[in-house]
């Protein structure tokens, strides 16, 4: 544990006593990771290609704060009276079917709470049960009637102009929501905050992973895991922001948090070097360019491991980077929307010597990544309707996935040559695969969100097999109701 329970206690009564002197009406912090919080995301997106201001897009979650950001049906969340406590629950059902895969129909429940004790002062928790958790072979917590409970995110959060904390289960992101770094799907135990000082916002982020254990993963004892990151934006101007990034896994039998890993000036990389650890550093830089109001380009580069000697034959170790980049177009007639993305993984990026330091939680990628080993080009055109609270649109993507594993074990085929050290990308037999799709999601009103998408997978090399061709068309549709009520505390 980061602190003991007497310690996490006192910490909360402190930020309880800063922040109660207030009266005024608070703000809100919009969760990420659901289906609907994650639509709402989307339309984050339209606003920051068509804002000119230093507004930090690039870290999630947002605040609802601005009047841009009140969204309906989500009152619940919005400028809650300090006096009440709000109360409110999702109700889900996923169906999903596929040619050679059976059809899935799978329930799910969230419930929780939110409330603004004081004006600075936000407090989010909510639990999930879950059918889909419960059949993912990842999934080794308890089950009840086929479903996978637990808390799924539960934090308090301290926010003024030039400050914001956040303590608890949350998740976040870095530079993209499909960030390649600290993506939006993966909540964490720990703690992340921001500095903000003119064009400069300076963020960190500290959390435990889940640790390796005797009976399931081939340790002699219990390994503990850690992850710690720290960035720094500068908002050139109105138009550009370039963000530089650095995080760690790392842990061991026994091993604690690590002084100079809670430092957030310090190169963690030297560090690391210096006392002699075998941990696994990331470096990296993102941006945002609206050339003009209506287009965002934007870009993320992420070094795993990058050669620079060329001295002995260790040093023919392929490089090991995830890089993505794109273009958001809104509004090029009425309300429809052009976005074009390519993201390429190298093999090898995200995976290490020691299996403690890879870059996952509960076997799920701490990045957005689909893995590693594999490129993707993809193509969407949206229209917005009912005053965007629905989004209709036509996909494309062209995806190339090679035969490594963030999981593989890790091998070193460049020490058993001599010389000069090559292998293609992607490696192995390549699964190539054209998709093409119609989809549609949103609101309904203000009690039901839909998502749907069908289509057709044109795939290449089935399963990594040479020679075996497959068209497979799809379709899924997840739907849900949700409820929200006031209740006073006073």
């Amino acid at each position: 544990m980061f602190l003991s329970k007497s310690k996490l206690k006192r910490l909360l009564l402190i930020l309880i006593f800063l922040v109660m002197s207030s009266n005024a009406l608070g703000f809100s912090v919009m969760p990420l990771g659901g289906p609907e919080y994650e639509f709402l995301y989307d339309r984050f997106e339209r606003l920051q290609a068509d804002r000119l201001d230093r507004f930090d897009f690039q870290l999630g979650p947002y605040f609802t704060e601005k009047e841009d950001f009140t969204f309906e049906p989500f009152s619940h969340l919005v400028n809650i009276p300090q006096e009440k406590l709000s109360l409110f629950g999702f109700a889900g059902e996923s169906f999903s079917a596929k040619r050679s895969v059976p059809s899935k129909s799978l329930e799910s429940f969230r419930a929780g709470m939110a409330a603004n004790p004081s004006e600075k002062l936000f407090v989010y928790g909510n639990f999930v049960l879950d059918e889909g958790l419960a059949t993912d072979p990842a999934y080794g917590g308890k089950k009840w009637r086929g479903l996978a409970g637990d808390v799924e995110q539960a934090f308090v959060n301290y926010h003024t102009n030039s400050f914001e904390i956040t303590f608890g289960r949350f998740a976040s992101f870095w530079g993209l929501r499909n960030s390649l770094v600290l993506a939006s799907n993966v909540a964490l135990d720990g703690l992340g905050y921001t500095v903000r000082w003119g064009k400069l916002s300076m963020s960190y982020r500290l959390a435990r992973l889940d640790g390796l254990i005797p009976e399931t993963d081939s340790v002699v004892q219990f390994e503990n895991r850690y992850f710690a990151g720290h960035r720094l934006d500068v908002h050139i101007n109105k138009n550009l922001r370039v963000g530089f990034f650095e995080t760690v896994v790392f842990g061991g039998p026994g091993r604690q948090l690590e002084f100079y890993y809670l430092n957030p000036i310090i190169f963690f990389h030297s560090s690391q070097l210096n006392e002699g650890a075998n941990d696994n550093t990331f470096v990296g830089i993102d941006f945002d360019f609206i050339p003009r109001q209506g287009l965002r380009l934007y870009g993320q580069l992420l070094i795993d491991d990058f050669q620079i000697d060329n001295k002995v034959q260790s040093d023919q170790e392929p490089n090991q980077t995830a890089l993505t980049v794109g273009a958001h177009l809104i509004k090029i007639i009425k309300q429809f929307d052009f976005k074009t993305n390519y993201t390429r993984v190298a093999n090898r990026t995200y995976n290490q010597v020691l299996d403690r330091n890879r870059y996952l939680h509960n076997g799920q990628l701490l990045s957005a990544a689909d893995g590693n080993d594999y490129d993707q080009f993809s193509v969407s055109m949206l229209h917005w309707l009912d005053n965007n609270n629905v989004a209709a649109g036509v996909n494309f993507s062209y995806i190339r996935k090679g035969q490594g594993r963030v999981t593989d074990p890790w091998t070193t085929p460049w020490l058993d040559v001599t010389g000069e050290y090559k292998e293609p990308f992607p490696s192995g037999v390549v699964e190539k695969i054209n998709r093409i799709s119609l989809s549609a999601k949103g609101f309904i009103g203000n009690y039901f969100f839909f998502d749907f998408e069908a289509g057709m997978d044109e795939i290449k090399n089935l399963n990594h097999i040479a020679g075996i061709n497959q068209a497979s068309p799809f379709v899924r549709l997840q739907v849900s109701t949700f409820f929200s009520t006031l209740l006073d505390v006073q």
